[in-house]
């Protein structure tokens, strides 16, 4: 096993202190979690965590393998980063950025405000859901929603995925509120979102059962008309909490089933493909898309 990666891994785990969940948000199976911190109790001869059916706990032994695998990552990536030639001649180009419907954010200001003192990188601007393979391919930074996939990315994620199903006041008049999923589903009109790449509607996702709208009242591949529709009254729909919460704040939007509401195994995460690890230009941009979402995340907590 490569001794570096297992001291991320290992690093990681003892900062989440709990494997499964260290697995999630790096992407990789629990098992390769387990693996590593076996590899290096191995190598070190003694044990890092003590494990049961239901905690891990770090030993005072892992605390200072712990610190000191700290220092020595970043003083692995620093040694990268400052003798790399590509990495002293890569503050000058593109850097092409994918986003999904998330503008209204205002992660583009904050780029370009972060950006004004680098002329010379280029951001090239790829916001929406119709991106092909090879433009995916070739992506140098990204926000994306689903499982971070860390063996072939570094992320930062910035939320979990919190489904809330919701409708407008002025449905609500006319139907009343749904008394459960199955009432949602014969009943009620809703809003399709349409995967271009399968040309299915996405499924609504509850604890105890998923399905796709039989009939919808409106379909779009765009997650902000779908929402528009809902917001019209047209129907009702299951979106991201991030994206309905300002509404539902300034009372255009009601919650309905908040018995039912899910939290996937999904994050909102930016990442950045490991080939790019010591592009300056490509770090400049990624810090500066996870440092907006986290701003983001932090005033709508505060202010939720």
């Amino acid at each position: 096993m490569n001794k570096l990666e297992a001291l991320r891994l290992f690093c990681a785990a003892a900062d989440s202190g709990n494997f499964r969940q260290t697995a999630l948000l790096l992407g990789v199976s629990p098992q390769a979690v387990t693996r590593a911190v076996a590899f290096l109790e191995q190598e070190f001869g003694d044990a890092l965590f003590v494990r049961n059916t239901r905690t891990t706990a770090i030993t005072p032994f892992g605390r200072q393998v712990y610190a000191e695998a700290k220092t020595a990552l970043a003083h692995t990536d620093a040694l990268f980063q400052q003798f790399s030639r590509k990495e002293r001649e890569s503050l000058a180009g593109p850097v092409r950025v994918a986003l999904p419907e998330v503008d209204e954010w205002g992660l583009l200001e904050a780029v370009l405000h972060g950006l004004r003192d680098y002329p010379e990188i280029v951001p090239d601007w790829r916001s929406g859901n119709a991106l092909s393979n090879t433009d995916r391919e070739q992506i140098d930074v990204g926000v994306r929603v689903g499982v971070p996939q860390a063996n072939d990315f570094i992320i930062h994620p910035a939320a979990p995925l919190r489904l809330q199903t919701v409708m407008s006041p002025e449905l609500l008049a006319r139907t009343g509120a749904p008394h459960s999923v199955a009432d949602l589903r014969a009943r009620f009109p809703l809003v399709g979102l349409l995967d271009i790449n399968s040309g299915k509607l996405f499924e609504y996702d509850y604890p105890h059962t998923v399905f796709a709208p039989e009939a919808p009242a409106f379909i779009a591949p765009n997650n902000r008309h779908a929402l528009q529709a809902v917001l019209q009254g047209r129907a009702a729909g299951q979106f991201a909490a991030w994206t309905v919460q300002p509404h539902i704040r300034q009372g255009r939007l009601k919650t309905v089933l908040p018995d039912d509401e899910m939290t996937l195994n999904w994050q909102l995460y930016v990442y950045r493909p490991r080939r790019h690890r010591h592009t300056a230009r490509v770090k400049i941009v990624f810090d500066l898309l996870a440092e907006a979402l986290t701003r983001f995340f932090h005033d709508e907590t505060r202010t939720g």
